[in-house]
């Protein structure tokens, strides 16, 4: 298992990009773009996304949890599938289809009313998950308060510096997405 995160507030480019990598891969047919869709969004988006493994994203988690800047609860489920199967999702007129991804974006971003900082469950599966600003903004100010002991060890790791640095990042673009 992996964990691909990305900015929510993408560089117009490669929003577009996504954009249309995703409607030619929603349309069920094979991209026929030059340069292929999936190519031109994936190298255009490589700088604002970070990528961790299980091991990764489990040493990240301890140290957020250590430092108070996460907390555990249960996420709410997302929405059912409404479509009978791909073809149905393709042909459903697109205010249903906007619907349930309204719905599904809704699910993935939950948090839990009076918690502070990012809740665990956003890091424990590859989502998909919303983390936004504010949670990520409270995470870091948790971090800032922990006593120096806790952040001595982290600090001293390259994995723990980079990941600190994406949170810092992605503060100011909207959070980011995990899946």
């Amino acid at each position: 298992m992996s964990y691909d995160l990305e900015w929510v507030e993408l560089p117009e480019a490669v929003a577009e990009a996504r954009s249309r990598w995703e409607s030619c891969t929603d349309s069920g047919l094979p991209c026929d773009h030059v340069p292929r869709c999936s190519e031109s969004y994936f190298s255009l988006a490589e700088p604002f996304q970070f990528h961790l493994n299980v091991a990764g994203m489990a040493v990240c988690r301890d140290v957020m949890r250590r430092s108070g800047m996460t907390y555990r609860a249960e996420h709410h489920p997302f929405p059912a599938w409404p479509f009978k199967d791909v073809e149905d999702w393709r042909s459903a007129d697109q205010a249903r289809r906007d619907a349930y991804v309204a719905a599904e974006r809704a699910a993935s971003a939950q948090t839990v009313p009076g918690q502070v900082g990012i809740p665990e469950f956003k890091l424990l599966s590859n989502g998909p998950w919303l983390v936004g600003s504010q949670e990520i903004a409270q995470a870091l100010d948790r971090y800032e308060e922990a006593p120096a002991s806790v952040r001595a060890e982290p600090e001293a790791d390259e994995l723990w510096r980079d990941w600190l640095g994406w949170l810092r990042e992605t503060m100011v673009r909207g959070g980011f997405t995990v899946s």
